[in-house]
């Protein structure tokens, strides 16, 4: 059984702390099994005391941030949480200076990938200075990047903090979102108050299709972290091709489970080769004369390659990007076989 996780992103001070307050609030009438992991880059635990009274178990990781330096450390904790506790829904707080697509790199790990079901990407916009935060004369390109990444991979956008500055500001703000990001609904709210079924509305759901010619291959799940259209999820539906989801529209991720051991050299070419759509692939596989299992990375243009003693997790490769073609990518994949 897999657990439901929502990750909730934003700047520093936006809202998403008040925002999940209300959401616990709604969850503690429910009889589900929910954890909160949420994330502060200090030493000291500030917004994570406020989450003590709502009877959930909350697990804070302090003093790093989940997409950099302590993303093993995410990575333990959710293998915790699932063997301890086993639960329902999975809800994630990042750290206000987190880059969405680090933290998703993060919970696809490939030892999790069929454990958790990263239902959908919320984040917080603090309408009163977004304009400000979003512009490279006032901020760092650094900072500038990080404040369009957690609007760009967003599936729900709350425009937050109407209350505070002027109708023709929030306009200005809302044309800039759309921009950023067509997509994604926008909800203009004041103190982050909003239906909690609109929350749960970015459920999406996971697609499992085989290539035609080819039903013994194993199935590639392919779990979209994006939007897909009513009419692509019924041509997928019938196993015909979808249209290519747009830049900035959506990241997927898609899984492969190795049949056996695969040429060394060609499995290191076929890292090297993948197109620059494919942001992360990670994994553990076998070379064909080698007893230990290795696990490999691929970001960008670089690719690590080491053994690793433990053998429990699945010879599985897991791909993350945009506009993806997974057809082409597993025929190369499978070309490593020989």
């Amino acid at each position: 059984m897999s657990a439901e996780v929502y990750l909730l992103t934003g700047y520093l001070g936006s809202g998403k702390t008040t925002l999940l307050q209300k959401w616990l609030t709604h969850l503690r009438i429910t009889d589900q099994k929910v954890v909160v992991l949420m994330n502060e880059m200090g030493e000291e635990d500030i917004d994570g005391e406020q989450l003590q009274g709502f009877g959930f178990p909350v697990k804070k990781m302090l003093d790093g941030c989940i997409c950099c330096s302590i993303k093993g450390e995410l990575t333990e904790g959710l293998k915790d949480i699932m063997n301890a506790i086993a639960p329902d829904r999975i809800l994630i707080e990042t750290t206000g200076v987190a880059d969405p697509l680090d933290v998703i790199d993060t919970i696809t790990h490939p030892e999790l990938y069929d454990r958790l079901e990263l239902k959908g990407t919320i984040s917080v916009v603090d309408a009163s200075r977004f304009l400000d935060l979003n512009s490279r004369f006032s901020s760092t390109a650094t900072l500038v990047k990080t404040i369009r990444n957690q609007v760009r991979y967003a599936d729900l956008l709350l425009l937050n903090k109407t209350d505070l500055t002027s109708p023709d500001v929030i306009e200005r703000v809302r044309q800039k979102l759309s921009e950023i990001n067509p997509t994604a609904p926008i909800h203009a709210t004041v103190q982050a108050e909003i239906e909690v079924s609109r929350l749960l509305s970015v459920k999406r759901t996971v697609h499992e299709r085989s290539p035609d010619n080819e039903t013994s291959r194993p199935i590639a799940v392919q779990k979209s972290i994006g939007r897909m259209s009513t009419m692509d999820r019924l041509k997928q539906s019938l196993g015909l091709k979808t249209s290519q989801p747009s830049l900035y529209n959506s990241i997927e991720t898609f899984s492969y489970v190795f049949t056996g051991p695969v040429d060394a050299k060609k499995f290191e070419d076929f890292l090297y080769d993948l197109p620059k759509n494919v942001y992360r692939a990670k994994g553990y596989v076998q070379f064909h004369g080698k007893p230990e299992l290795i696990s490999f990375q691929h970001t960008d243009n670089q690719v690590l390659l080491f053994p690793f003693e433990n053998f429990g997790p699945k010879m599985v490769a897991v791909f993350i990007g945009e506009g993806m073609d997974q057809e082409i990518i597993l025929n190369d994949l499978i070309k490593c076989y020989g």
